[in-house]
């Protein structure tokens, strides 16, 4: 079965996003920059095996950096509303 859904696309780089976004809560911005860095989504069964995970944790990942920025940012400037 998975070989015959390998004849199909994956989604549309849109769609990717929207499915991204649904699934982490992840504001539009990180996960677009991800999806659109990405040279390929593979196939269909290519992109929901193995692309849409590797995407959701390259977004997570990124949402964690920011976070970290940020408290290492409100630390110094003593602001905690600072947000980069």
């Amino acid at each position: 079965m998975m070989d015959y859904y390998s004849n199909y696309p994956a989604p549309s780089r849109e769609e990717a996003i929207k499915e991204v976004m649904k699934e982490t809560g992840i504001e539009e911005e990180i996960v677009k920059s991800v999806i659109m860095g990405m040279p390929s989504l593979g196939a269909c069964t290519g992109w929901y095996v193995g692309f849409k995970h590797d995407a959701i944790k390259e977004v997570k990942k990124i949402k964690e950096e920011i976070k970290e920025t940020n408290k290492m940012l409100q630390k110094i400037t003593g602001d905690a509303s600072f947000k980069y």
